[in-house]
């Protein structure tokens, strides 16, 4: 008998960007607003949000707006760098990644 593949779905790469900020029980950052830039392998643009919301919500912040959300293609890849091509790195081997950029509001 021969050995048989199992494969898993297909899942492509999304990049999903949200303006955020902190809930009230988190305490482990000084800034009002923020924006989350998540990326996250999924087999659907509609599970790719779902995950990046579930993910944003983790790290106790909320979605105020979606800014962006795209399929991730290999011209986007190769032309990546700094913190994104980081970001896109860690998604690949964890499934998603993010990384949130605060301000502090006018006072």
């Amino acid at each position: 008998m021969g050995s048989k593949s199992v494969r898993g779905p297909i899942v492509f790469p999304f990049y999903i960007q949200y303006e955020v900020r902190p809930t009230s029980s988190n305490t482990s950052v000084s800034f009002d607003g923020a924006i989350a830039t998540v990326i996250v392998f999924a087999e659907t643009e509609a599970l790719a949000r779902a995950r990046a919301a579930r993910h944003v919500a983790r790290e106790e912040f909320e979605i105020i707006e979606v800014k962006r959300a795209m399929l991730i293609s290999q011209h986007h890849v190769t032309h990546m760098g700094g913190v994104l091509k980081k970001v896109y790195l860690k998604a690949e081997q964890a499934g998603i990644a993010a990384v949130i950029d605060g301000w502090q509001a006018n006072r």
